[in-house]
């Protein structure tokens, strides 16, 4: 599927709509928001001692945003679930995280177009907290941290599903003719594993179900044609029209309908326009039934957006 379109035709990052861009501008926000927030409690502080000032804005402002171990404390902010996994606090931790999406992300869009990105991004991140809830919980004597923060259980997931679809795709070709994806997955995930041994059983479970997780979802949707992200990919799609009522919606005619004025002849044909929406549709069409299941008319879109 890779040369269906040339290079100039893939997703790049400046892209209108790049699910990529939008994960990684998302967790840069909210950590410059954080960041500004534990600022403005130090320069208004009452107390001199700096352990004081950022135990205060843990408790009235970051605990907030990342997930508890302790459950009581999550049926009263059950939304962290969701908003831990673009929480972060250390500069280090954010620019880790971000370098390792990037890199698994953009060879995912490659392989993929835009559709897989996000859903399999939630997902990892969903079910990765879920397992450390659950596991903090369960067995509170193995549990050494009080919170979960950061993206690393959902890049987890989106490294693991890159490397189920194209576990040799090659990196750096030019060198030797390249490294297998596969030993670049091996060498993250040995490193996310090795530094996470202290911070206890749950988080490691966490990193290991967001694995699996992010391995499954795209080994079923390339060997078994089942898709488990399209639905969330389309409520995604459907929230940010809500968020962005100006944004113009383009429907789609599939039909290739015609029109005509009452002369003898054809005065224009209506062609569809060329969208990125539309061709990553296509092209997750020839990843499950192949190229010769394209009709005519979509063989045809692909032709005029390959000339773009």
């Amino acid at each position: 599927m890779n040369d269906i379109l040339p290079h100039k035709n893939r997703i790049t990052l400046g892209s209108t709509g790049n699910a990529l861009v939008l994960l990684l501008m998302s967790n840069a926000v909210l950590f410059v928001l954080l960041i500004f927030f534990k600022i403005f409690y130090f320069m208004t502080a009452t107390s001199n001692v700096a352990s004081e000032n950022v135990a205060l804005f843990h408790k009235e402002i970051f605990d907030y945003f990342v997930l508890p171990a302790d459950g009581s404390v999550f049926l009263h902010r059950p939304w962290t679930i969701l908003s831990y996994m673009f929480s972060h606090e250390s500069l280090l931790a954010l620019l880790s995280n971000l370098l390792w999406l990037a890199a698994f992300g953009f060879i995912l869009q490659s392989l993929a177009a835009n559709r897989k990105m996000i859903p399999l991004y939630l997902y990892g991140g969903f079910f990765g907290g879920l397992v450390f809830l659950i596991c903090s919980v369960a067995m509170p004597h193995t549990a050494h941290m009080a919170q979960l923060e950061g993206a690393t259980t959902a890049v987890i997931a989106v490294a693991a599903g890159t490397t189920a679809l194209g576990p040799k795709y090659k990196i750096f070709p030019r060198l030797n003719g390249g490294i297998p994806l596969w030993i670049l997955f091996v060498i993250f995930i040995a490193i996310t594993l090795s530094s996470s041994v202290a911070a206890g059983l749950p988080l490691i479970l966490a990193y290991i179900c967001a694995a699996l997780l992010g391995f499954f979802l795209m080994w079923s949707y390339d060997r078994k044609n089942r898709d488990y992200c399209e639905w969330m990919y389309n409520l995604v799609y459907r929230i940010d029209d809500i968020f962005n009522p100006e944004k113009k919606t383009i429907k789609k005619n599939r039909k290739g309908q015609q029109l005509f004025y009452k002369a003898k002849g054809q005065p224009y044909k209506r062609t569809e326009l060329i969208t990125q929406e539309r061709v990553d549709e296509l092209l997750d069409k020839i990843r499950l039934k192949g190229y010769k299941s394209l009709s005519k008319e979509e063989k045809a879109y692909l032709q005029r957006a390959s000339q773009k």
